[in-house]
């Protein structure tokens, strides 16, 4: 192989290692996006309760730590 054949097959293979790292790249920003949209929707607190904002039914506590934990009306012996 000539040193001009060398240099051009150098080039082509560094071209694919860039795309293939950029491609890696794309796919997992991709899926950390996915994973954050999927965090967000199955989110299991209610935040105007979490920053004191009383919402429905809490009219006397605007925290209720039970309800964000998704024991809320539980007995207590079953929370013990």
């Amino acid at each position: 192989m000539s040193e001009s054949q060398q240099g051009h097959h150098h080039h082509v293979v560094h071209d694919i290692v860039e795309r293939i790292t950029e491609h890696h790249e794309q796919a997992v920003r991709r899926r950390e996006e996915e994973a954050l949209a999927e965090a967000v929707e199955t989110a299991t607190f209610d935040l105007g309760t979490d920053i004191a904002h009383p919402t429905a039914g809490h009219d006397r506590v605007s925290y209720d730590v039970e309800t964000d934990l998704g024991v809320d009306g539980e007995l207590a012996e079953r929370r013990a």
